[in-house]
């Protein structure tokens, strides 16, 4: 399972392996209404609200930023699901497009 900090205003993906991860803590307050969870039974469905850009982001409180909770089973396609979640935000977000998300921990 990893972790992942999506922010806006300020473009930034991070990419959490460790959920004991201090930072974690410190930015969970902010996001907590923003969580998509992504297991293998909502995985289509989740990646379709991307594709479909049901997820929204702006400089409000709101929409600033969220958290992906993304478990697997497998750390290479958790991470591959949040490439491609990265490229489709990079459609309509220019601050995403090409974006790398860097691994904290």
């Amino acid at each position: 399972m990893i972790n992942v900090y999506i922010n806006h205003p300020n473009p930034h993906i991070t990419i959490h392996q460790n959920s004991d991860c201090g930072l974690i803590h410190a930015h969970k307050s902010a996001a907590e209404s923003r969580t998509v969870k992504i297991e293998i039974s909502n995985l289509s469905h989740e990646l379709a609200k991307f594709v479909e850009g049901e997820h929204k982001f702006n400089a409000s409180k709101e929409f600033n930023d969220m958290w992906l909770v993304v478990s697997l089973d497998d750390l290479a396609f958790e991470i591959a699901v949040v490439l491609f979640i990265v490229a489709q935000l990079g459609k309509t977000y220019k601050q995403f497009k090409g974006m790398s998300p860097s691994i904290h921990c």
